[in-house]
C-alpha cells in the first residue's frame, strides 16, 4: 500500500512540475491552465503529455479509437532541451474563452 501511495505522490509532483513549466506557454497562447490541470497526465521515457478523457462509452472494439483520450499538449526532452508541442486537439480542449 505504501508503494502505491509513493507512486501517486510522485505522479502528482511530476504533473505539478510539468504544469509549472508549460504555464508561460499557455499564457502566451491563450490556453486555460484550469482545463489543463483537470486533464490526465502521463509520463513516458523522454516525454510527458496531457490528455482530455473521452466522453464516449466503450463498446468493445467497435469504437475503441473514439474512447481513447485526446492528447492536447506534449512536453518532450530532445537534444538536451524541453520542447512544448501542441496537437490537433490543443485549441479544441484548452482554448481559454475568458481573457
Amino acid at each position: 500500500m505504501e508503494q502505491m501511495t509513493q507512486r501517486k505522490i510522485e505522479k502528482e509532483l511530476q504533473k505539478a512540475l510539468a504544469i509549472a513549466y508549460v504555464t508561460p506557454f499557455c499564457m502566451e497562447h491563450n490556453l486555460s491552465l484550469d482545463k489543463l490541470k483537470s486533464q490526465r497526465f502521463t509520463l513516458s521515457c523522454n516525454e510527458c503529455a496531457f490528455a482530455q478523457p473521452s466522453d464516449v462509452k466503450p463498446n468493445g472494439l467497435a469504437n475503441d479509437g473514439e474512447t481513447m483520450p485526446k492528447v492536447t499538449l506534449i512536453v518532450r526532452h530532445e537534444n538536451g532541451q524541453l520542447l512544448i508541442e501542441e496537437t490537433e486537439y490543443t485549441k479544441a480542449y484548452l482554448f481559454n474563452e475568458i481573457h
